[in-house]
């Protein structure tokens, strides 16, 4: 396999960096980025829309959410299917393989290494005194029914890992290899998937630098997302890790908010 690690910024390997085509691929990541939150967003209306009309009552939090995990996977399927359709590219493109025995070592790796990041992360803020945003899923458990959490264990699996890691891993990251080269590329795809997740904590930030402090923890366990990724040019990775970190917190924020019952 290529390393794209040490791939050289541009199109050719040794042409000079161009601002321009930065710019634009920048942009284009960002589009891709908030293109899947808008698909999600429909996709996440339209199922409540039909829910609503067959539930007596309505729908209740919890099944909105578990509304909301379907429709991110259905929304980063579509944008997924455009790029597909736009690009004309083959779908061996995707990276969805079986993991190798390495590729189960970086799992392992990457799930340590998120888990220790964010130990640090939180003992770093506590010690400074910097607040960090809920998620909006975390404030529904809290003011609602956390047995919603348990819901979220597979569709962490099953729906989240897959659909954010195929479009920003597979796609928006892969795309911008030949512009940044690896390590560029997951720089820049770090900062769309980061930025992608505002809409999910704006609600339950309690100021600009609570957010803005969120996101910069979601850059970094971003960042080891699509190093692993780069690492192995197998999607798979970064989706089992992405997976069972979420499948993890939401797992532990269920025991802390039902007191392990």
């Amino acid at each position: 396999m290529e390393d794209r690690s040490t791939a050289s910024l541009g199109d050719g390997r040794g042409d000079p960096f161009s601002l321009r085509q930065a710019a634009k691929a920048v942009s284009w990541s960002l589009a891709v980025g908030y293109a899947g939150l808008f698909a999600i967003a429909i996709w996440g209306s339209l199922l409540a829309s039909i829910a609503g009309g067959l539930v007596p009552g309505g729908i209740g939090s919890t099944m909105e959410l578990a509304l909301g995990a379907v429709a991110l996977g259905f929304g980063t399927g579509t944008v997924a299917l455009l790029y597909f359709q736009w690009t004309d590219k083959p779908l061996s493109y995707l990276d969805f393989r079986m993991p190798t025995l390495r590729d189960a070592g970086y799992v392992v790796g990457g799930v340590v290494a998120l888990f220790a990041l964010q130990m640090l992360v939180s003992v770093v803020f506590t010690a400074i005194g910097v607040d960090v945003a809920s998620h909006n899923i975390e404030q529904t458990a809290r003011s609602g029914d956390p047995t919603v959490l348990l819901l979220m264990i597979p569709a962490s699996w099953l729906l989240i890992g897959p659909g954010e890691e195929l479009l920003y891993r597979n796609i928006i990251q892969k795309d911008l290899y030949e512009t940044f080269g690896g390590r560029g590329a997951v720089l820049v795809g770090s900062v769309a998937f980061s930025l992608a997740h505002i809409p999910a904590y704006a609600a339950g930030a309690t100021s600009i630098a609570a957010l803005a402090s969120t996101l910069a923890v979601i850059l970094g366990l971003s960042l080891i997302l699509g190093a692993t990724y780069l690492a192995t040019g197998n999607v798979t990775v970064p989706t089992l890790i992405h997976g069972t970190f979420d499948a993890v917190v939401f797992g532990a924020m269920y025991l802390q908010l039902t007191g392990g019952a």
